[in-house]
């Protein structure tokens, strides 16, 4: 592929692009606004045209109606994020603009053409999510190479990949408003994930709320200030917290001066203070990881022999102290907010095997080349983990129905790119013509557990030969690949004949919803 091709990191506050230069470095590349980051927030401004970024984000308390953050915790989950005009808008549309936005920033800077891309995703994402992910991309115009997880491009990112020794790399990322922990193994030529957790609702946004509400009552003690804030302030505190967040980072204490109805004052918050207040919100990311290094140990991996801190929350210094307290290591915090659309860049250079000339002392995802070397990206293998677990609607030996796990999360799925799962069920009544299939995502690991229609990830039909007695053996089987693509086959072994079903997932749209989308949602501007 001789065009050039782009990392994106997609994430639920901000998000970023990246692309990797003719001497092997990946760069960031800058928005219209001169920042490296643009807020994922988009505000419908009109029928015609929308706006992104900081603009939106300066609205969203103002015009809340017409205002989408944090449309990333809705992908797969829903199919409206907002409506507008009268009009559904999908999570997929809304994040399209985002893209659209990054893409088109991007290629009016570089002038050049941005349109081959890896778009990034937290390691639990699921089969819905991820569909919903590239169909956002689609919409937006883009050619999307593969959604690949985070971890995996920080770790490419940081340069871990390209050591000659084999370690066990733990890979702890806070963003915005999310977190995920991820363990995997590196070895030469190779990246095998071993496991992952996460909470899809806990991230930097969760300690701006605790940061928020402390100084609106302080403010209120000082002041006697005993109304609510109105929407311009509500607002104007909002963007204040944030700033006083990143001041806190740097500094021991950050001063936020507010206006309320007629009262005036500045508050001042210390470090420790802050993170008091948030000490419960670190520990949850705490629990979570002590609950991966446990799964690891299962699986046989005893140690961690480093740690990866990314997502621009890993930046309070809370987070590295608890982290290196705790686990004994010195973790690395480097590029936290960058890491992935870099490593994504790195990525997708791999996947198009494009040659990149490489200059004594250039350094390539953070480890130092000479002109030795062969001035190509070096070849990588990647095994992956499922991120969920696939089960099925059965009946079991009440006569209930329950859940039957098949697929297990975190199984390995091998180099072929698929893991394949065989069980044999009994049909429930004579002479069934069918039996629909209920097919359900989870993190649960149990064999068993109860129904939970929240969890539902579709339906299949197997079409029976309608003369076989109850009972009759009926072999399911499931095969997922490493993109989260469920496939569903059935076999009468008393016949000997296949039967085929196509999973109808719910909550993914179809080709023909998203070039439909695609169409008119290209009509849309994005505000200047």
């Amino acid at each position: 592929m001789s065009e050039k091709v782009y990392g994106i990191d997609l994430g639920t506050t901000y998000s970023c692009i990246a692309t990797v230069d003719e001497n092997g470095e990946a760069k960031v590349i800058q928005n219209k606004e001169s920042e490296f980051t643009t807020p994922s927030v988009v505000n419908f401004a009109d029928p015609t045209m929308v706006m992104v970024g900081s603009a939106a984000k300066e609205n969203a308390v103002v015009d809340p109606d017409n205002t989408v953050s944090l449309v990333k915790t809705l992908m797969g989950r829903t199919d409206c994020a907002i409506t507008y005009n009268g009009e559904r808008k999908s999570p997929e549309e809304v994040s399209s603009y985002i893209l659209r936005k990054v893409t088109e920033d991007a290629a009016t800077l570089t002038n050049e053409e941005v349109h081959n891309v890896v778009i990034t995703c937290p390691a639990y994402f699921g089969t819905l999510e991820k569909e919903a992910t590239k169909n956002a991309g689609i919409i937006a115009g883009l050619n999307v190479l593969e959604i690949i997880n985070e971890p995996t491009a920080a770790a490419i990112s940081y340069g871990v990949t390209n050591s000659d020794k084999t370690q066990t790399v733990m890979v702890y990322d806070l963003g915005g408003g999310t977190f995920d922990v991820t363990i995997m193994r590196i070895e030469p030529g190779k990246i095998s994930m071993i496991c992952s957790d996460g909470n899809h609702d806990l991230g930097g946004k969760n300690w701006d709320a605790e940061l928020m509400a402390y100084i609106a009552q302080e403010f209120a003690a000082a002041t006697g200030f005993g109304e609510d804030f109105d929407a311009y302030e509500e607002q104007d505190l909002r963007l204040k917290t944030e700033k006083a967040k990143k001041t806190l980072t740097e500094a021991s204490t950050a001063r936020v001066a507010i206006q309320a109805g007629s009262c005036r004052s500045s508050v001042v918050v210390e470090r420790d203070t802050f993170e008091q207040i948030t000490e419960s919100l670190l520990n949850q990311t705490l629990v979570l990881t002590d609950n991966c290094i446990q799964i690891a140990k299962e699986k046989g991996y005893d140690t961690i022999d480093e740690i990866l801190l990314v997502g621009g929350s890993s930046k309070m210094p809370q987070v590295k102290r608890a982290v290196d307290a705790k686990y004994g290591i010195n973790s690395k915090l480097t590029d936290p907010d960058f890491a992935v659309a870099k490593g994504a860049a790195l990525y997708a250079l791999m996947k198009c095997s494009a040659p990149v000339s490489l200059s004594k002392g250039d350094t390539l995802g953070g480890a130092k080349k000479s002109v030795e070397e062969e001035p190509v990206l070096p070849p990588m293998k990647f095994e992956y983990i499922t991120t969920k677990s696939y089960a099925l609607e059965v009946l079991d030996e009440n006569e209930e129905s329950r859940c039957r796990n098949m697929i297990f999360k975190d199984t390995k799925i091998p180099e072929s790119g698929e893991v394949t799962v065989t069980k044999t069920f009994g049909t429930a009544e004579a002479n069934q013509d069918s039996v629909d299939l209920k097919v359900y995502e989870s993190v649960f690991a149990d064999e068993y557990y109860d129904i939970d229609e929240e969890f539902l990830l579709g339906n299949a039909v197997l079409e029976l030969p309608g003369n076989l007695p109850a009972y009759s053996p009926i072999e399911v089987t499931f095969t997922l690949n490493n993109e989260g693509i469920l496939i569903i086959t059935g076999r009468d072994p008393v016949g000997g004949k296949d039967i085929s079903a196509t999973l109808q997932a719910t909550g993914v749209m179809s080709q023909e919803k998203v070039e439909e989308i695609k169409k008119t949602s290209s009509k849309v501007r994005i505000m200047e």
